[in-house]
């Protein structure tokens, strides 16, 4: 009787052959047993046949046996083969805001990186069983790998395996640069078309020391440079229907009138000045829905308080409209989600203590749609009708300063838990989470919908923000201040 034991797996699953001097050759299987009778007694060679060559057979092969005469004799065969390779599938899904547009890498052990999209899957060369360590690389920096990374599989013999790496990518991980503005000039708001036409304004004092000089630097993806220079005029607004319609907003430092500047895609001029014989009337900031529906905001003074300023342009010309009957805000910003949604925010002068107010209009007419006590708001901004910010700050008793937003999401308006910071400027966001306001001593406050959280990018004061997308945000501020958020 013949038996084989095998360790391992042959890659001939048909098993082997047993050869033995003066009979005929039988099939034996890789752990099997056969019996061959009527052998004449005496010595005998006996063969294990058809090994497979990556296998080994222990002792001798083929081995002589002594058949006596009448008995039978007993032949093991012990063969060791490798162990098959496993079979492994990685897979990668991402998922979130801003994935690496070129993918990631996947480095199995020690050996060269093999190439994987963001969402994909690949087949391992053949891994021996046994421990193995994979790795994804290539990760953007907003972006983490859920569970360890590296992760170490265990192989194991003729196995599938597949081995999983979650990727999620979040907003508000920006890396932020300091740009060359080539100016020492403070620059309240910054608006533009897309990531390679971006605008910012603001003034500068002039070198006799007693006035002001407005600026409009340009961003064409390269570098900033001047596109406009006037003295006299403090421009603090800045927004565009399309590159080649871009309106700026301010107000002269010794003269009277309210500015709008316009900017036809070669230069800019001044579109239009409103005077009053019996106000001095000032622009903050300026808004449309399109080239025909266009809000310019800011303060009427008449020798007492600021009350509220609003012109509109439909076109045609532009045209003072009437501020509610109610209140009389003084206004710092103006944002809408269409023609008919409109916001402008500011605050009540007149009122004792000072009342920050939120004013909508419904395409027939301004109306409160916020007032409180000790608020002054600066900025606001929104992804839809249902979800809009305003910030600003509150005053306390003791006149201690707390930076302040305020949310509308289609029913009322609520305070945001913030963290501990000061006065807050303007806000701007790419989704409702993916939302930026800035304020003194260079802070940035970042929201992505579900907390606030607090970064200083630099140490002067940020005013405005604005991106062209969750990969592309501008900051600026005073002395010159811009910064790049990207990646």
């Amino acid at each position: 009787m013949v038996r084989t034991e095998t360790a391992g797996a042959p890659s001939d699953a048909a098993g082997y052959t047993i050869r033995i001097e003066g009979e005929d050759p039988s099939p034996i299987g890789a752990n099997g047993t056969v019996t061959v009778a009527a052998l004449v007694a005496g010595s005998r060679t006996v063969e294990l046949a058809d090994v497979p060559a990556e296998c080994t057979v222990d002792g001798d092969n083929p081995r002589s046996v002594l058949v006596p005469s009448g008995g039978s004799v007993q032949l093991t065969f012990t063969v060791t083969c490798p162990l098959p390779p496993g079979a492994v599938t990685v897979t990668t899904t991402t998922t979130g805001f801003l994935p690496d547009p070129d993918g990631y890498t996947l480095q199995v052990d020690r050996a060269p990186e093999l190439p994987i999209g963001i969402n994909a899957t690949v087949v391992l060369p053949q891994l021996a069983p046994g421990p193995h360590a994979l790795q994804l690389n290539g990760v953007a920096p907003n972006c983490t790998v859920a569970d360890s990374n590296p992760r170490t599989v265990e192989v194991l013999a003729g196995a599938p395996l597949a081995v999983e790496f979650a990727v999620a990518c979040v907003v508000g991980t920006l890396r932020w640069t300091e740009m060359t503005s080539g100016t020492t000039a403070d620059l309240p708001d910054v608006w533009g078309s897309g990531p390679v036409d971006v605008f910012t304004v603001g003034e500068v004092e002039t070198t006799d020391g007693g006035g002001v000089a407005s600026l409009i630097l340009h961003y064409d993806g390269s570098a900033w440079s001047q596109q406009f220079r006037q003295t006299d005029l403090q421009l603090r607004g800045v927004w565009g229907s399309t590159a080649n319609d871009v309106f700026a907003v301010g107000f002269p430092l010794l003269t009277s009138g309210a500015v709008v500047l316009r900017y036809d895609g070669t230069r800019w001029a001044e579109s239009q000045r409103f005077v009053s014989d019996f106000e001095e009337f000032s622009f903050s900031e300026i808004w449309g829905s399109s080239a025909t529906d266009v809000f310019a905001v800011g303060t009427a003074f008449d020798g007492e308080f600021g009350r509220t300023l609003v012109f509109h342009y439909d076109g045609r010309e532009w045209q003072r409209m009437a501020a509610p009957a109610s209140t009389s805000p003084s206004l710092n910003d103006v944002w809408g989600s269409s023609a008919t949604n409109v916001y402008a925010v500011g605050f009540d002068q007149e009122s004792d203590p000072s009342t920050g107010v939120v004013l909508r209009y419904d395409g027939a007419s301004w109306a409160p749609a916020l007032q409180e006590e000790n608020l002054l708001l600066n900025g606001i901004w929104g992804s839809s009708p249902t979800d809009v910010f305003a910030t600003g700050f509150t005053v306390n008793d003791d006149f201690e300063v707390s930076g302040a937003v305020v949310h509308f999401d289609g029913t009322q308006w609520s305070h945001m838990t913030l963290p501990a910071v000061g006065l807050l400027q303007k806000v701007w966001g790419s989704g409702p989470t993916d939302v930026y306001t800035v304020g003194d001593d260079g802070l940035l406050l970042h929201y992505d919908g579900v907390s606030w959280t607090e970064t200083h990018p630099t140490t002067r004061t940020l005013i405005g923000v604005w991106g062209s997308s969750p990969a592309d945000v501008f900051l600026v501020g005073n002395r010159g201040t811009i910064l790049h958020g990207a990646p």
